[in-house]
């Protein structure tokens, strides 16, 4: 879903084409969907390089020049590996948060938590977020770089060869460039791989379309490109580009290139995948076959360890319904409980699943993070009044992670995110209402967990001289004094330090072996040149979050089938004696890494962003009026390289024969405006012609209407907006049926409460709820002619009963009254089914639906001896309708009962089949035999 703004550019043209601005501003369906709020209004900064334009805010200016060597550095290496250079710079846009990079105007759509940067190939925009880490800067940067050049690579292949740009390789192999030129093979990538393949997802080459866009497709796709260095080396990747003109087929494509089949090529990459995993299973465990599985499957997060009385729980973060949450589970057993759900209100707009963990202190007070507006907030939850004690906000501080409790419960240390970008720890005094900021540099520091007597706060930091290749290890910090010391210094991820109970022991995450285990250290507070670990799990997979029971044992997060079940694991005080022996650097600041700032002659000084338009899109249009035929005309877009200032032009005829060209001739210019948090538009027109509109009292007519509008809308949060519109227009109609004229000089007033939060499958709405209220007042200003009001209600609630099963309830109520009132329509597959399609108008209208909604098939496809088609999905329905429409007296009551079956298509389209008997006579009898009808679109 995007962003809703009222009457922008091309809904303005459709409204004014099917019906004039005046008349048509709400429209028959009432508006929904969340808002993309535009919480900062940036002022935009452009840093020019040699080969890039850089566009910051002055908040990240440092952060800014800092991404900017890095890219100049990542193009002279691209240009090497890929054979290829670009001449023109290329447009590169920073964010200093992910919270910042989601109220981006380049991408109209909204962009899931976890998406760490994006290519927009029509204007060739790059855009990417900072999130603390200049690791993952560098890294997303470089991947995004690596888009770039394959891009422009291609298209001047094809245009070498005089082949439209349509020859494009598959996602898989996109991405796994993209992957492979970027980063190395990692922990999280050889989980991924080691599960697919021991637990049977793994998906061959040959189908690997059906998990387009996944993380599995990234990690497969890598690994395939580094097989392909390994076995036929760096130069072949670049020749399979580089070959992309011999065939359409991408198969025949790497024949070409590699000089084997590329189901030989799978085969060959398959045997290898296998030869290398399947011996560890030899020597290591699936999580499950180890630790008592509290809570099966899905995305578990961040467990926490609490006692209440005599009863002691697991509380975790989980997205089980489609809307992350908090659950509690009784260690002892029982079904989970669901304490607080996110993603609803607007208090809780997003968690953040995988990032931020959560802490407990002795008052049951639980401290979390979630989004609120344009910022993170740290919420503070009653355990045992189950609900939320206090909420704190911090200036200046965009992102939060990963409180920490004191042993008093008087303080609470986190990591956060500033304006700037950088990622430091501070301590919040909740007593005095303060916060102190303990660690001020360009290094990401990570999970603070408070030790049990007060006196240490350890810290995943990336500040050894391991750090500049991303290495997390272990710091600890004197919380009264700001003293950092190391803890673990080695050439490996240490992640998530967990204090036992009495202070003496150290449970962390580590991927020394390979991918992440849990180890525990014995913890000398002074220090000292060795320390000593034991390694307590030995997964093939994965395991994350360690927290300590109070009997010795842990609660950790694991990886296993593609979800993260959470584990209890017994005691560890068995295998503290065999101790591994780590030798560990002290800290020194000059061991620490830095990162250089481009300091080239063009970035002496860093200019105002100047506005500068280009095409979005020019596309003609022809369509047939069933009535009075053949529509031509075109329209055309232009927007600022931010996306947030947008031109459209529309211009077409209705002209049937020459003597009609001129007066037939219509336009319309719009303008529509996003970069602040409130998005206006406005704009003229002059349209003109014969017109058929069966929601006009006149039906057939001509009509001249001209004038402008002005719309605007003011988010209050991502599920509420109240939007407005006023519209002038100069209309002068006759009706051709009765050989009427009417004069009318047509002033509109429409404002409306807009509410939704409801969650979205691929066949409609499955949870939550949504709300439109719509006022709207029409008057002939001149001549007095026309004069009517409008009031519109819809309201739709989804009930869920399972995890893909919900009872849908729909009541809505549109009224209009007055002279010239608009009549609005009934019947067909979106309303009231059984009845034909539009068959039912009237200047007042009411329906109420309810619906059953059920999975019947997950996958619907076609299997061939050369390969598998996967349709998409199929749901089934059982329904009920009411309702009718008339202008002055009600007639009876409407109905209809029936079954229907729903086939998403590839995720975009839904392909709708309803059958059933219609309720007649005022719902005294059902129709003989059944009803059939086929259209699409989603659910209500």
């Amino acid at each position: 879903m995007q962003r809703v703004v009222p009457l922008p550019s091309a809904v303005v043209f459709l409204l004014l084409f099917t019906g004039g601005l005046a008349r048509d501003a709400v429209g028959q369906f009432l508006p929904f969907g969340r808002n993309k709020v535009n919480y900062m209004s940036f002022d935009w900064r452009v840093l020019k390089t040699d080969h890039f334009a850089i566009y910051f805010y002055p908040e990240m200016e440092t952060l800014a020049r800092r991404g900017a060597a890095i890219a100049e550095e990542s193009f002279h290496e691209l240009e090497q590996v890929l054979n290829f250079t670009i001449t023109e710079p290329i447009p590169l846009i920073f964010y200093s948060s992910p919270i910042h990079f989601q109220q981006t105007n380049i991408t109209p759509g909204f962009i899931p938590e976890g998406v760490g940067g994006l290519f927009e190939f029509i204007k060739g925009r790059v855009v990417i977020p900072y999130n603390g880490s200049m690791t993952e800067f560098r890294y997303v940067i470089r991947h995004e770089l690596v888009h770039v050049f394959m891009h422009e690579k291609v298209e001047s292949v094809l245009r070498r060869y005089n082949l439209q740009p349509e020859r494009y390789p598959p996602l898989w192999f996109v991405e796994g460039i993209a992957e492979h030129f970027s980063t190395s093979w990692d922990s999280q990538a050889e989980m991924v791989l080691r599960d697919a393949v021991h637990s049977g997802y793994f998906v061959p080459l040959a189908s690997i379309s059906e998990i387009a866009g996944s993380f599995l497709m990234y990690k497969e796709g890598q690994s395939v490109i580094g097989y392909i260095e390994r076995e036929f080396g760096s130069e072949a990747i670049v020749r399979i580009l580089e070959n992309l003109w011999k065939s359409p087929d991408f198969n025949e494509v790497i024949e070409w290139s590699l000089g084997i089949e590329a189901k030989e090529l799978d085969r060959r990459w398959q045997s290898w995948l296998r030869k290398r995993i399947y011996p560890l299973v030899s020597d290591h465990e699936m999580p499950s076959a180890v630790g008592d599985i509290i809570i099966r499957g899905g995305m578990n997060a961040k467990p926490v360890f609490y006692r209440d009385g005599d009863s002691l729980f697991v509380l975790y973060m989980a997205n089980v319904t489609g809307y992350a949450g908090i659950y509690s589970r009784p260690l002892s057993g029982g079904k989970a409980r669901l304490l607080l759900e996110g993603e609803k209100s607007d208090e809780m707009e997003a968690f953040h699943l995988h990032r931020s963990g959560m802490s407990v202190n002795r008052q049951h007070l639980l401290a979390f993070v979630a989004q609120s507006g344009g910022k993170d907030v740290l919420h503070l939850f009653d355990l045992r009044r189950e609900r939320i004690a206090r909420t704190l906000s911090f200036p200046g501080l965009v992102v939060l992670n990963s409180p920490s409790w004191s042993p008093d419960g008087k303080k609470i240390v986190m990591s956060a995110l500033a304006q700037s970008g950088q990622s430091d720890l501070f301590i919040v005094d909740l007593e005095r209402d303060s916060i102190a900021q303990v660690t001020d540099d360009i290094y990401d520091d990570r999970d603070p967990a408070w030790s049990p007597d007060g006196k240490t706060i350890v810290f995943s930091s990336d500040r050894s001289h391991w750090g500049e290749d991303g290495r997390m290890n272990l710091f600890a910090c004197d919380p009264s004094t700001g003293e950092i010391r190391s803890v673990i210094v080695e050439n490996a991820d240490c992640l998530s330090p967990s204090w036992s109970p009495d202070g003496s022991l150290l449970a962390f995450t580590c991927d020394r072996a390979g991918v992440h285990e849990i180890y525990v250290l014995r913890y000398a507070r002074d220090g000292g040149a060795q320390r000593r670990i034991a390694r307590v799990t030995n997964f093939l997979t994965s395991a994350f979050d360690p927290v300590w029971t109070e009997d010795g044992g842990l609660l950790c997060t694991a990886f296993e089938r593609y979800g993260f079940p959470v584990l209890r694991l017994p005691t560890v005080s068995e295998t503290l004696d065999s101790l591994e022996t780590v030798s560990v650097a002290a800290y020194d600041d000059a061991d620490c890494w830095s990162v250089s700032e481009w300091a080239g002659e063009t970035a002496v000084q860093s200019l105002r962003y100047e506005k500068e338009y280009a095409l979005d899109i020019a596309q003609s249009q022809i369509s047939t009026d069933p009535v009075f035929g053949t529509i031509g005309g075109a329209v055309l877009s232009v927007s600022d390289l931010l996306g947030n200032d947008n031109y459209s032009f529309l211009v077409y005829n209705t002209a049937q024969s020459t003597n009609e060209l001129l007066s037939s001739f219509s336009l319309a210019i719009s303008h529509v405006q996003l970069g602040k948090r409130v998005p206006i538009a406005y704009g003229i027109f002059s349209f003109s012609g014969r017109r058929y509109d069966l929601l006009d009292p006149d039906e057939y007519f001509q009509e001249r209407a001209y004038g402008g509008y002005f719309a605007l809308s003011y988010p209050l949060s991502m599920f509420r907006r109240i939007e407005g519109s006023v519209s002038l227009t100069n209309s002068d109609k006759e009706s051709l049926y009765e050989l009427r004229q009417r004069k009318a000089l047509l002033l509109t007033n429409t404002i409306s409460y807009v509410h939704d939060n409801a969650l979205f499958t691929i066949t409609g709405p499955l949870d939550g709820s949504r709300f439109n209220l719509t006022l709207s007042f029409t008057t002939d200003i001149r001549y007095s002619n026309v004069n009517y009001f409008s009031v519109m209600a819809d309201y739709r609630r989804y009930f869920r009963i399972a995890s893909r099963s919900a009872v849908a309830a729909r009541l809505e109520m549109l009224y209009n009254d007055g002279k010239e009132a608009r009549r609005y329509f009934l019947g067909g597959s979106w309303d009231l089914r059984g009845w034909p399609r539009w068959s039912i108008r009237g200047t007042k209208r009411w329906l109420a639906s309810a619906e059953l909604r059920f999975p019947l098939l997950d996958r619907v496809g076609f299997a061939f001896p050369f390969g598998e088609m996967n349709l998409g999905i199929l749901r089934g329905a059982v329904y009920f309708d009411a309702g009718n429409a008339w202008d002055v007296a009600y007639g009876t009551t409407l109905g209809s009962i029936g079954a229907g079956l729903r086939l998403g298509l590839f995720g975009v389209l839904v392909l709708r089949y309803d059958f059933g008997k219609r309720i007649e006579n005022g719902f005294s009898m059902l129709q003989d035999g059944l009803f059939h009808q086929f259209f699409f679109g989603w659910d209500f």
